[in-house]
């Protein structure tokens, strides 16, 4: 039996019910078994009795009350009925297999908005009122308060326990509530690269020292943040946490987002940050807990592009003594590729020559160390 085109359906519930949604897929009875084929995650779906009459009843356009009750003319319990139909919509969800549409408008009334600028992108952000603390306060330092239109408007919709992102009513992803926060941070990162004027994107952190930046990278675990965080505490400005751009003459500008700290280094910061224990918690993707720190460091963090000054390549270990090795240009390369983005996900000659003249311009080196004060003290020695 061959599959038809995927099609799009609206599906509208109960009237006092949540907002209509849409699906993607296509249900046959092959051999015997219910196959629901999506084309969008390219995958087959093997479906019981009771999950393909819920989808089959999804594709009439039935509402929520009714599936149940069709259910239950085949001899299942109402209540019983209502919690199959319950639990098959949240694992079609979770499977991104159907979704909420967006609402037609969003009143004022019970939502909250945020005007953000990211590198002179403008987003407005729509919150439910319940969820708007306290993500909100993630990217309070980006707001402004311009009588102009939103350059994109980025909609939050919460349904059966799910927070729904949308772009300009269009659905993007979803994510649990405690995991807003990182998802909007993602979206403005992946908004901000795809609109920004830039040669390439580094995975590095980047702090400001005398008119030059000091750009930081490492592999997941090398203490990235952390070490960053105690660098603005010992004066360095702070441009970015995570993602830095490159302009043409290989000068360097960060993306200011509020840099997320997991729960392993907590304790490390409490020092510094005194505060950080008050901060909220949100997750990651990966359910790692992580608080967002928004340092006043970040209000000298010029938005003018900056020569890089140094280069350095975190090695992070258990009682290593602390030692700041030279390294030579390939070395640099090699630790600032990894990660690296360009404009069109292609790396082309413009955004290597980029990458040359800022390494050409930099002094590079390889940071060993286990006691964060030890790398910290290096450091501030070095960058002068």
């Amino acid at each position: 039996m061959k599959l038809q085109p995927v099609t799009e359906l609206v599906l509208y519930p109960a009237e006092d019910g949540p907002e209509p949604f849409a699906i993607q897929g296509r249900l046959a009875r092959i051999k015997g078994q219910n196959i629901l084929f999506s084309a969008s995650r390219r995958a087959i779906f093997t479906l019981s009795d009771n999950a393909a009459d819920i989808w089959r009843s999804l594709e009439d356009g039935l509402p929520l009350e009714a599936i149940a009750l069709r259910l239950a003319r085949h001899g299942v319990d109402v209540q019983e009925a209502r919690g199959h139909v319950e639990l098959a919509l949240a694992d079609l969800e979770r499977l991104g297999l159907i979704r909420p549409r967006a609402p037609s408008s969003m009143s004022s009334h019970g939502h909250v908005s945020q005007m953000v600028s990211v590198r002179g992108l403008c987003v407005r952000i729509v919150y439910p009122a319940a969820l708007a603390s306290p993500a909100m306060t993630v990217f309070r330092h980006l707001e402004v308060r311009l009588a102009r239109t939103a350059d994109i408007e980025l909609e939050i919709v919460e349904r059966g326990g799910r927070v729904h992102l949308f772009r300009n009513s269009d659905w993007i992803q979803s994510c649990s509530p405690d995991e807003l926060a990182t998802t909007l941070k993602g979206q403005l990162l992946t908004e901000a690269l795809e609109h920004g004027a830039y040669e390439l994107a580094l995975h590095a952190a980047s702090l400001l020292r005398n008119e030059r930046m000091l750009l930081l990278c490492g592999s997941p675990g090398a203490g990235k943040t952390t070490l960053t965080l105690a660098l603005v505490h010992a004066g360095f400005g702070l441009a970015a946490d995570d993602v830095t751009l490159l302009d043409s003459n290989g000068q360097g500008v960060g993306l200011p987002f509020a840099p997320a700290v997991k729960a392993g280094a907590w304790p490390l910061l409490a020092e510094f940050w005194p505060d950080l224990d008050a901060a909220p918690v949100f997750r990651r993707p990966d359910r790692k807990r992580v608080r967002y720190i928004v340092p006043n460091a970040f209000a000298v963090a010029s938005s003018s592009p900056r020569p890089v000054g140094w280069v350095v390549l975190l090695r992070r270990g258990r009682d290593q003594e602390a030692s700041l090795e030279p390294i030579d240009a390939a070395g640099a390369l090699h630790g600032l590729l990894n990660g690296a983005f360009a404009p069109g996900g292609e790396l082309g000659g413009s955004a290597f020559d980029a990458l040359a003249q800022a390494i050409g311009s930099a002094k590079a080196f390889c940071l060993t160390y286990s006691r964060l004060d030890d790398a910290v003290g290096l450091l501030r020695k070095t960058c002068r």
